[in-house]
């Protein structure tokens, strides 16, 4: 008995024995966390130093020193913002320092040598060109000539390959690999800018011709292989300079390149149909509700999403493409009643202009033209303030608020705005306050994961019908 009694108190003295042994060694650990943590501190509080340092010589550039509260918050955005002003500094003293550098430069080319084409000559003059204008803008049919250099001692031209610092291809989404892939032998690096989900190039090559040139030249061996090209979008038919560069990207962003997925043009109603027409909910809408915003200028004027119902049995064909007169005329006589209104609501906001307020976009050129005609001749003192054009017109651009006509009946149904997808895309991510259609919305078929069958929904089932 005593025994036992001896086994269990030696053995509760080894437990007691191990539990100080672990709490000394977990001491030791958090001890050695501690020292690291301050040490960390020491370095982050001497950056902080020499960070608000910078920042007082920006003082005498108007850039203002951030509070502490600000630098010691670590909040990217905000950290983001506080740097655009050094940024901003920095731009403009690069700006001026270039002009003195090229007033005071001895190296002008000379009369004698200006349309020549010789290395040294064009290396001269672009290195002039750059201290005052270092970005040069040109389209790819335009860049191979700017760098095609003439060699005296071998008697022949050749291309200046990396001789450019830095290639940005704008719009790539509609570019045609062979278009542009050989330029880019001219740049030392590239950035590449685009969205496959809008629209595409116009391509020149069919795939079977496409098929059999990749045969003739050796780059498949046969029509099986072909496949691998389009995957990797090396083909000329059906592929883009955007989605070659989004396929060699080391970004992955739920697919393959750096998906910028911040919304800021249009209100949030607006851009919803994009986000669930082609970006499956990947979008984030960054600039609020239509009717949630503290100053809205349209607010009880004008919906968000909105239409105007005209009826209409079946569209006018014409001249290889489709027109709707009843459609161009209630957009004539709605104009009449609210363009002035329209504009009385930008009146007072500083920068805008008169031809940016609005736009019409329709599917079809027969459909741009008789608007546009009509506008000429019935609110002359507005043509040459409204834009009218198809989509493709409308790439790249942008409106406060934007019409759409859509010009099919309600017999015709809609196969080119279903088939087609990324033209509704466009035409609607155009409008940043308003997005206005115009049409029969019986011509609306197909299930809401279509772009006519989600425009109805949107737009013609919780929109709101015009006055």
């Amino acid at each position: 008995m005593l025994e036992n009694v001896a086994l269990i108190y030696m053995q509760k003295i080894c437990d007691n024995d191990l539990q100080k042994s672990q709490l000394q060694e977990q001491k030791l650990c958090i001890d050695d966390k501690i020292e690291k943590l301050k040490s960390q501190k020491k370095e982050i509080d001497i950056k902080m130093e020499h960070l608000k340092e910078g920042y007082q010589n920006f003082e005498k550039y108007n850039v203002a020193v951030p509070e502490d509260s600000v630098l010691n918050e670590f909040d990217l955005c905000k950290l983001n913002d506080v740097l655009d002003r050094v940024r901003y500094a920095e731009f403009w003293l690069a700006v001026h320092y270039y002009e003195s550098r090229w007033l005071k430069e001895d190296n002008p080319v000379s009369e004698k040598q200006k349309g020549k084409t010789f290395k040294n000559i064009l290396d001269d003059m672009y290195h002039r060109i750059a201290m005052i204008s270092p970005c040069m803008v040109m389209t790819f049919f335009m860049l191979p000539k700017q760098f095609w250099a003439y060699d005296g001692n071998d008697k022949k031209n050749y291309f200046m390959c990396n001789y450019i610092d830095l290639l940005v291809v704008d719009e790539a989404g509609q570019t045609s690999p062979e278009i542009a892939a050989a330029s880019f032998s001219l740049a030392k690096k590239a950035v590449i800018v685009g969205d496959e989900e809008q629209i595409p190039p116009v391509w020149g090559t069919a795939r079977a011709l496409d098929i059999a040139m990749a045969i003739s030249n050796g780059v498949i061996a046969n029509k099986g292989e072909y496949g691998m090209l389009e995957e990797n979008g090396l083909n000329c038919s059906q592929s883009s300079i955007m989605k070659m560069a989004a396929l060699s990207c080391e970004f992955n962003k739920y697919k393959r390149g750096l998906f910028l997925s911040e919304h800021r043009r249009c209100y949030n109603e607006i851009i919803t149909y994009c986000n669930k027409l082609v970006y499956e909910g990947k979008l984030e809408p960054k600039r609020g509700s239509f009717y949630a915003a503290e100053y809205n200028e349209l607010r009880g004027l004008l919906p968000v999403m909105g239409f105007r119902q005209v009826t209409t049995a079946k569209s006018e064909k014409y001249g290889g493409s489709r027109r709707n007169r009843e459609e161009a005329e209630a957009i004539i006589m709605w104009l009449q009643k609210k363009y002035e209104k329209i504009l009385l609501c930008y009146s007072d906001k500083d920068g805008i202009e008169e031809r940016g307020v609005l736009g019409i976009i329709t599917p079809f050129k027969s459909q741009s033209f008789l608007i546009k005609n009509l506008i000429k001749r019935r609110l002359p003192e507005y043509s040459k303030f409204i834009d009218v054009g198809t989509v493709h017109t409308f790439q790249g651009a942008e409106r406060k608020v934007i019409l759409f006509s859509s010009v099919y009946g309600s017999e015709d149904g809609c196969y080119f705005i279903n088939r087609a997808p990324d033209l509704m895309n466009v035409a609607v991510s155009r409008a940043k306050d308003s997005f206005l259609v115009f049409g029969d919305k019986e011509c609306l078929t197909g299930g809401e994961k279509t772009a006519a069958g989600l425009l109805k929904k949107m737009v013609f089932v919780e929109g709101e019908e015009l006055c």
